[in-house]
């Protein structure tokens, strides 16, 4: 295909890095349309940490000084003991200016990539895609209302339970890799039990709760690690609070105000600590972008950069070979798979370690690293 003729791309998830990959694919000249489950788009969630590589993409969008405008202030990071003592403490500077890291609502963030592509790309909402097949010049796309949509490419932006990855890769659950462990996260209303733009970390071998305190809401986190995984249908609410309660019950420091927001009728999320590893990213002509195809998973505190670093990196392949997507899609993989297997061991090892430490020898050997100073996150 040459560049004079059209081009058009089909997205699945209009998320971080839905959102990303059609800002940058219509940069290049493709006519997008992205699919969302959801009736639009999924607000709500924990903030975003813009880090590294991240800084710079957002500025290359014309992004940078909306999103630094929105910057929250920084938290202070304090591992606690039973009776609330301080074991040690990580203090955030703020950053001297929008060339450093900084934390962004997600939402707030969201809000900038929908307005990016505000009227330059379609969103078809309430829709998914239930098969996929790939002809010799493009892909056919049909989605659960029985329609189809032909595209030269097909992006998978849908989560690390990427619905795209299923249909091309047909790996079931094969990709995802299993932490050890599960995680619950809430956001509730200021809850008093801690200072704004402050962190508090309480762990027992196990088990931990963690609070994040802005000047408007409290992220509630309790997780708990785990041998082997466990059976549970996401969608039985009550089971999923059973199992907090069988995990947290009975446990001091702060955890009973905590578990005091568990059992009302607002959202909250509960998940495997999970990541995926995939030895390919792409397959014909359909590629995956973020979570998809490479989930890091919370405890790296990457998710969304890394979701904004995978679409950037993605066009700069697909602009690079412009008439050879097979081309663009081993360069995209060759040039980002060394930083996300980096990011990727780290998290499933010192992050792990020192978020959810699993035996009494892994708690004492944090608490040690945090009186001698050693942690950074």
């Amino acid at each position: 295909m040459t560049q004079t003729e059209l081009r058009t791309a089909l997205v699945s998830g209009a998320n971080f890095a839905g959102l990303a990959t059609a800002f940058w694919l219509k940069g290049l000249g493709y006519r997008v349309t992205i699919v969302e489950t959801a009736a639009g788009v999924r607000r709500g969630g924990t903030p975003v940490d813009i880090k590294g590589e991240t800084v710079g993409i957002l500025e290359r969008m014309g992004l940078l000084d909306r999103a630094w405008a929105k910057r929250l202030p920084p938290r202070a990071f304090t591992f606690r003991g039973a009776d609330n003592e301080t074991l040690g403490a990580i203090d955030h500077t703020a950053p001297k200016d929008r060339t450093h890291d900084f934390e962004i609502h997600r939402d707030d963030l969201l809000d900038l990539l929908l307005d990016a592509v505000d009227g330059s790309v379609d969103i078809i909402y309430d829709r998914s895609i239930v098969r996929l097949q790939e002809h010799a010049d493009q892909m056919s796309a049909t989605l659960n209302d029985g329609s189809r949509h032909d595209a030269t490419l097909v992006f998978g932006c849908d989560g690390n339970r990427s619905n795209t990855r299923n249909l091309v890769f047909d790996d079931g659950d094969a990709a995802s890799y299993f932490m050890g462990g599960y995680f619950y996260l809430k956001v509730v209303r200021e809850t008093g039990l801690l200072p704004p733009d402050t962190s508090e970390v309480f762990s027992v071998p196990g088990r931990t709760a963690m609070l994040n305190g802005y000047d408007d809401r409290t992220d509630i986190c309790l997780a708990f690690r785990a041998d082997s995984e466990i059976a549970y249908d996401y969608r039985d609410r009550a089971r999923l609070r059973r199992l907090v309660h069988e995990h947290f019950d009975g446990l001091g420091w702060k955890v009973p105000q905590m578990l005091s927001h568990v059992d009302d009728e607002e959202d909250f999320y509960f998940d495997r600590a999970t990541q995926i590893r995939m030895p390919n990213w792409s397959k014909g002509r359909a590629a995956l972008v973020g979570d998809a195809g490479y989930c890091v998973s919370p405890i790296a505190g990457m998710g969304g950069s890394m979701a904004i670093i995978g679409a950037a990196r993605l066009a700069d392949a697909l602009a690079q070979h412009a008439d050879d997507h097979a081309a663009a899609f081993r360069a995209y993989e060759d040039g980002l798979r060394p930083f996300v297997e980096e990011v990727q061991t780290r998290a499933a090892t010192e992050g792990m370690a020192v978020i959810f430490p699993a035996s009494a020898h892994e708690l004492a050997e944090r608490d040690r690293k945090i009186a001698a100073n050693e942690i950074a996150l």
